[in-house]
């Protein structure tokens, strides 16, 4: 493995409880402790995280840094975070995951698998411990909350149709400058559930050039809480909002291109709809939901493309300064 000085950031908001779990499991990485930190940014948060952070920073072992970022969305705190780093290399872990003491020199082999290689995702696992799955939350659902084992258990290069947790990755801080840094969808009208920030920087790292690696052996159990029906269909509509814009500010797509992609998105969103009425007359929760999901999704992306929500006055005004890359 080459050791890669790299910068560690946490974003975090009101999760005091959880830091010391996430902040000790990286002070018990097998890297060396003068080649990498950790940044804790702090999105707004009202409670002890401040002084947690502080705790650790007085700490021997791998130093720790506390930022604020007052700007209110996971984008800006992922951003804020790459910019104050220090070394040429960073990566991301969320605050709710746990990784192994291998993690980090796991993630950073995938640099080695190519020299284009400019960003790198670990395998993203679902932790149920602490909370009951719902019977209606079945394996097709799982992507939509982070899971991405699907894409092997060897180290691989993807291809463009598939993307890395940002929970879980790291990327090269020139390529993230060169990229623009992460664009979130929330700041034109979608919702941070639905944020979307990491399709923008991959496709922009692609466009250039730059190879997007995986590796499983870098896995990072993400901490689940509870989750209701109404949060997963939200979830799905606000989804397609952010896809609809991402389409949008990547493609520019003609009004006859756009057109013929309502037609097919409102076809498939029928066909969905009648692949959940045939799950709930077989009384399958699971599949009813995953399909009712799906759907709703195909139906906001349709409301996107036809610019009904969004903040398409600012979206068009982003679009007006940036040429279209897709």
């Amino acid at each position: 493995m080459t050791v890669r000085p790299i910068s560690v950031i946490v974003c975090t908001q009101n999760r005091a409880d959880l830091l010391p779990g996430v902040i000790g499991r990286l002070r018990a990485q097998d890297y060396p402790t003068d080649s990498f930190e950790i940044i804790v940014v702090d999105n707004r948060s009202t409670d002890q995280t401040p002084q947690v952070v502080a705790t650790f920073a007085a700490e021997p072992g791998a130093q720790v840094y506390y930022v604020a970022e007052s700007r209110f969305g996971i984008t800006f705190a992922r951003n804020r975070g790459a910019e104050v780093a220090r070394f040429p290399y960073i990566a991301y872990l969320d605050d709710d995951c746990s990784v192994e003491p291998d993690w980090l020199s796991q993630l950073v082999r995938g640099f080695d698998l190519d020299g284009d290689v400019v960003a790198v995702g670990g395998q993203v696992l679902l932790d149920w411990s602490r909370t009951e799955r719902p019977a209606w939350l079945g394996p097709g659902l799982e992507r939509w909350l982070g899971a991405n084992s699907r894409l092997g258990s060897q180290p691989i290069l993807l291809d463009n149709k598939e993307q890395v947790m940002e929970g879980n990755m790291a990327v090269k801080r020139e390529a993230w400058k060169s990229a623009g840094g992460f664009l979130g969808m929330e700041q034109f009208g979608s919702r941070h559930m639905a944020a979307g920030e990491v399709l923008f920087l991959l496709q922009q790292m692609r466009s250039k050039g730059g190879l997007i690696a995986y590796v499983p052996q870098a896995t990072a159990s993400h901490r689940l809480g509870t989750y209701t029906r109404q949060k997963f269909l939200q979830r799905g509509f606000w989804q397609g909002i952010s896809d609809g814009i991402f389409d949008y500010i990547v493609y520019r797509r003609s009004w006859l291109s756009t057109g013929i992609h309502l037609v097919q998105d409102g076809a498939a969103m029928t066909v969905l709809l009648g692949y959940m009425f045939f799950s709930c007359l077989k009384a399958d929760q699971a599949e009813g939901m995953l399909y009712l999901t799906r759907a709703i999704r195909r139906f906001s992306l349709v409301l996107s493309q036809m610019h009904v929500v969004g903040d398409w006055p600012r979206i068009r005004s982003w679009a007006s300064t940036h040429p279209p890359t897709g």
